[in-house]
């Protein structure tokens, strides 16, 4: 081939800026009394750095309902189906005649299913975070987070009464109170940041919004309680929802299902729901709730089950016992004879249903894709979902229930991956390490592959440790996978031990043990992508977020195959972790049964950290600086020992301030392609050489051009003064 025709094929590569074209489904909804299907697509924006997200939909033909400024989310229908109320953060709000222009605040907007402008239905000055209709369609149960002073400040209808004097000294006050809870901060919570932020004092309150009369009334003015989510009874007069146990703090797994008066009365119907968060669905009957419940015993080792609780007597059954797999995501058919739910199973992600009366369970939908969010028609005939499959992440069916006809309805990438090429996936299964388990993994391999020659692989793994990869990836993954093996690599990747979809027993197969077997599951992988002979085994990278962070630190310093290293956002200090982290504290204790306080010698032999002065592979350590998932000062630890023990090797330490541990998946589109461009840089440094080299010859002769041409222009002006 032709050095011209080489250029060509190269340009039709996925490349760093695809990312600003690639869509992502991110929601779907099917209008009652209708087949029409809306769903939401989320992309990157180059010009603001940010993203957008609009209202898309497929009657016959797909297009775009909403513009999207700067994002419509939580789509939900009246249940007529003339009224489709989202969430968004839109417009300018002004600031109680002083001013000052207010935070936008994200509030309910409503817009008639024919188009036109969206109608803004609340204006509450913290934001509304979830919302649902009551079942006649006359009212909305909302959520909004408020803290003492805005629990007592005067509603709308008494601040029209006030004076502007009297309203600009309101506002002046309230920012006086906010600027003093953050010099100093003072904590009294155990769980006290998560994101990218400090938690406030703020706790969720229930609202009701009477859709005719746009009035608004709050049921709930509790500073212990944090709803986050609420129903309404089938007559209104109740709300629905969840709190944590009262008394037993932040981090408490044991919840109280519970019923709310309009003058915030509560009822306790179940008080004994254990899990890492609640979150149900009533039946349209009002008769039932359905949930996931954990495991007591097992915690974080444990999957999550299906749990039905009947309302009259509170009473539970688990459902569909018999699939040794987690069940997500479960929906009520609207004559309340089925919950449809997600079953995640050997990196694939299927549509079942299970009858309430008999317990029958069957598969309603499945195929080579992970199918990740789906809604049922009221006629309970349709479904629509949106999956991701191994050469597109995103696509939209259609799928008719008694026929099982399928229709795929929109696929929002399909005209710049036709533009494309990509590599191609081919799925591996080996034995995992004392052959008592077998291993699923996936080979990308570069467009225009040759077995004949040799390759520098790239080993990518997952976090969690409890997450199921697949050859079908969402934007982020399929980029990076797809970047990869465009810049020349083979990519590997698995679920080792510890993976969701392969069974209970596989799940908790790495107790006590992060690193030992589950690690040698992944390079028993490696090992046996090197046998197919196009891999040269001394140009192999390896990297990994979060629990793979950890997997990454600790494999090279118990094993020095590896070329080059790119830990990112990873634990390596257990007691520090533990400390520091926000809920995910949950995981030392269940997944090692102790703590620091238990026994910190323990957790220091499992901590990557201690391993320091065994590591000779040369890394780079990606973290981001509000990232309390896996809060800094671990990388600070693996960074300093390093440097500590092995002054002479080379290792880098990146920090991305003000991002958070989603970095790689929702953080600043700019920031997100320089980390990419970072691992890709590493690899290449020590996987291909002349490539590396090549690459720095042109950013030094572009850079000493750009110099030239400022001597050149400062002579110029020196000149004319």
């Amino acid at each position: 081939m032709s050095q011209k025709n080489n250029i060509s094929a190269r340009d039709k590569f996925v490349s760093i800026d695809d990312l600003y074209q690639l869509k992502q489904v991110t929601d779907v909804s099917i209008r009652p009394h209708t087949n029409d299907v809306y769903y939401t697509i989320n992309q990157a924006n180059k010009e603001d750095n940010g993203y957008r997200q609009s209202i898309w939909r497929c009657i016959e033909e797909p297009e775009p309902f909403t513009q999207g400024l700067p994002r419509d989310s939580n789509m939900q229908w009246s249940p007529d189906g003339e009224k489709l109320a989202f969430i968004s953060a839109r417009g300018v709000q002004s600031g109680n005649n002083s001013g000052d222009a207010k935070p936008i605040k994200p509030q309910i907007f409503l817009i008639s299913p024919n188009g036109g402008e969206a109608v803004q239905l609340t204006n509450i000055p913290t934001g509304v975070s979830n919302f649902r209709w009551s079942r006649d369609g006359k009212k909305i149960v909302f959520i909004s987070r408020m803290n003492k002073e805005e629990l007592e400040t005067p509603s709308d209808e008494e601040k029209k009464d006030l004076l502007p004097d009297e309203l600009t000294l309101m506002a002046i006050n309230q920012k006086k109170l906010e600027d003093k809870k953050i010099e100093p901060r003072i904590i009294t919570r155990s769980e006290y940041r998560a994101g990218t932020s400090y938690k406030d004092d703020r706790k969720g309150q229930i609202h009701i919004l009477d859709i005719a009369t746009k009035k608004i009334e709050r049921w709930t003015n509790s500073l212990e309680d944090d709803f986050t989510f609420a129903f309404l009874t089938n007559d209104n007069s109740f709300a629905l929802t969840s709190r944590q146990k009262t008394g037993e703090g932040d981090q408490s797994r044991n919840w109280e299902i519970v019923k709310i008066s309009p003058k915030g009365e509560v009822e306790i119907l179940v008080d004994d729901h254990y899990g890492w968060g609640v979150y149900f669905e009533p039946s349209p009957n009002g008769e039932f709730l359905v949930t996931n419940i954990d495991n007591k015993e097992l915690g974080t080792l444990g999957q999550s089950s299906l749990c039905l609780y009947k309302l009259k007597d509170c009473s539970r059954k688990i459902l569909a016992k018999e699939i040794d797999n987690e069940k997500y995501s479960p929906k009520w058919s609207e004559d309340n004879n089925f919950v449809y739910f997600f079953v995640f199973e050997k990196g694939l992600a299927d549509i079942w249903r299970i009858e309430i009366k008999t317990e029958k369970i069957e598969k309603i939908v499945e195929g080579d894709r992970e199918i990740v969010g789906f809604d049922i028609s009221k006629d309970g005939e349709i479904l629509a979902f949106h999956s991701l499959y191994v050469n597109d992440p995103s696509r939209v069916y259609r799928f008719h229930i008694p026929s099982k006809k399928e229709e795929l309805i929109h696929a929002p990438n399909e005209e710049i991956l036709k533009k494309k090429i990509l590599g191609k996936t081919e799925e591996v299964w080996y034995d995992g390490n004392n052959q008592d388990f077998r291993i699923q993994g996936w080979i990308l391999t570069p467009p225009n592959f040759d077995p004949k020659k040799k390759y520098p692989l790239a080993l990518n793994m997952h976090g969690g440790p409890h997450v199921m990869w697949s050859n079908h990836q969402s934007i982020p993954m399929f980029h990076e996978f797809q970047l990869l093996a465009a810049e020349g690599y083979v990519v590997f990747y698995c679920n080792p031990r510890g993976s969701n979809g392969y069974g209970q027993e596989f799940y908790k197969a790495a107790e006590k043990a992060w690193g030992d077997d589950d690690s040698q599951d992944i390079l028993n992988g490696v090992d046996l992508v090197i046998k197919r002979g196009y891999i040269d085994e001394k140009r192999m990278g390896i990297t990994g977020g979060s629990y793979a962070g950890f997997m990454t630190a600790w494999i090279i310093g118990h094993d020095d195959r590896f070329a080059a290293a790119v830990s990112q956002r990873g634990v390596y200090f257990f007691s520090s972790f533990w400390a520091t982290t926000d809920n995910a504290r949950i995981l030392i204790n269940d997944e090692f049964g102790t703590s620091p306080l238990g026994d910190n010698k323990f957790l220091w032999e499992r901590s990557p950290a201690a391993y320091a002065k065994n590591i000779k592979t040369p890394l780079r350590i990606i973290h981001s600086e509000q990232d309390f998932r896996a809060p800094i000062p671990d990388a600070e630890m693996l960074y300093t020992a390093i440097k500590m023990e092995n002054p002479n090797l080379e290792v880098e330490f990146l920090r991305y301030p003000g991002e958070g541990h989603e970095l790689s998946r929702s953080g600043q589109p700019t920031r997100r392609l320089d980390r990419l461009e970072k691992i890709v840089e590493w690899f290449d440094k020590y996987c291909q050489v002349e490539k590396y080299n090549e690459s720095k010859d042109k950013e030094n002769k572009k850079n000493k051009i750009k110099e030239e041409y400022i001597k050149k222009m400062r002579k110029e002006i020196k000149e004319l003064k």
